[in-house]
């Protein structure tokens, strides 16, 4: 028994097909929500096509073939579809189905004006808005050429004329299709909103500890320290950036193995946000390191609050929330007008963090520029000498 996937294979792939493996099994949505706008269109315009047949009267056959068409098919179309391997292309040539059966009404219509241009116009507003330009020139070439099986098996007489009862039976048509279409476009746009701001969200958290990731945490950094310069001297805009890395965080995974290491990382992160505000700005930077922004925070605040992490990391030693003996050492910098860029925020407590190593680890080191001066001048005389 052939496989449909490597008959989908097998053609020659076109620029608006998705890749099979994306698309098997994919698609009951859409045929549900094609569904939906074939049973209320073609229900409506079996009115159309009766109307054209009163004006120009037909045989049975068609008679009934238009009732299995209005009534019977979208049923018909939807459980073919949903049974297929790849729903969304069943649906996709269920579509093409519905633009042959429009060209075929023309031709059995005589031409009727009215109803000819209704449907078809309803018909490829379906397939251009289910599958763009292209489907929508297939439809079109599966209208003229059932229309030409129509001329061939009907005995086809041009008669455009429309008279008013086959009018006023087109309007339904004209009236409700386009607001259900509507609708249904309206009602896919705000799931895709919706889907776009997930995404959104996703894209700018670490996936392992929720924590704003580095590439949106900078962005953060940037707007807060435009912030701070804009309101530079106000009272009640103050600013702080805390830099806390994890103290033998190596030794866990190595010792422990690394489903250990992200436990570890994962409770640090909710420790962090259990004790910091909804306000401050909770970053991971990378492996072990996480950054924080602590906003409208003066530095004695900031200083207070930063001690209490540390001390409160270093106590957690066992329990579900163990940091497995890991403590922290944190580098504090309050913003001041004097720096240039937001790197160089970024910076000071990079090198304020590394201070905290230096003194033995498990520690907070707030950054003073008078120090730093000292030391700077200290490390260029030793280099001078």
């Amino acid at each position: 028994m052939l496989n449909p996937v490597a008959l989908y294979r097998k053609r020659p792939a076109r620029p608006d097909d998705p890749p099979p493996e994306a698309l098997i099994g994919k698609g009951v949505r859409f045929v549900n929500r094609i569904y939906m706008l074939r049973a209320i269109g073609l229900g409506i315009g079996f009115f159309c096509v009766a109307a054209g047949f009163v004006q120009h009267p037909v045989d049975w056959p068609l008679w009934a073939l238009l009732v299995f068409h209005g009534f019977i098919w979208p049923h018909a179309a939807r459980h073919w579809a949903l049974r297929s391997e790849i729903p969304y292309r069943a649906e996709r040539r269920n579509l093409i189905i519905d633009a042959g059966f429009g060209g075929f009404w023309m031709a059995a219509m005589n031409g009727n004006l009215v109803p000819s241009a209704v449907i078809i116009s309803m018909l490829s507003m379906d397939n251009i808005a289910a599958g763009g330009v292209r489907l929508f020139m297939r439809g079109v070439w599966a209208s003229i050429a059932c229309f030409l099986l129509g001329w061939l098996l009907l005995d086809y007489r041009f008669m455009p004329q429309s008279d008013i009862a086959t009018i006023v039976a087109c309007l339904p048509m004209l009236a409700l299709y386009p607001l259900a279409l509507g609708k249904s476009t309206y009602d896919m746009s705000k799931k895709l909103a919706e889907r776009s701001r997930e995404f959104e969200v996703v894209s700018q958290m670490d996936g392992l500890t929720r924590l704003f990731n580095r590439r949106y945490w900078e962005s953060l950094l940037i707007e807060e320290f435009e912030r701070c310069r804009r309101n530079a001297g106000r009272s009640g805009h103050d600013a702080c950036l805390l830099l806390l890395d994890l103290d033998h965080f190596k030794n866990i995974n190595d010792t422990h193995g690394h489903l250990v290491g992200d436990e570890v990382l994962r409770n640090f992160s909710q420790l962090l946000r259990s004790r910091l505000r909804e306000d401050d700005l909770i970053g991971r930077y990378g492996g072990e390191e996480f950054v924080v922004i602590l906003r409208n925070t003066s530095a004695a605040d900031a200083l207070l609050l930063s001690q209490r992490l540390i001390d409160e990391a270093r106590e957690r030693k066992s329990g579900d929330d163990s940091l497995w003996g890991c403590t922290v050492s944190a580098g504090l910098v309050p913003f001041t007008p004097d720096m240039d860029a937001h790197y160089v925020w970024l910076q000071r407590a990079d090198h304020a963090m590394y201070c905290a190593k230096e003194k033995g680890r498990d520690c907070l080191v707030a950054w003073d520029a008078g120090l730093h001066r000292a030391q700077a001048k200290a490390a260029a005389d030793a280099r001078a000498a």
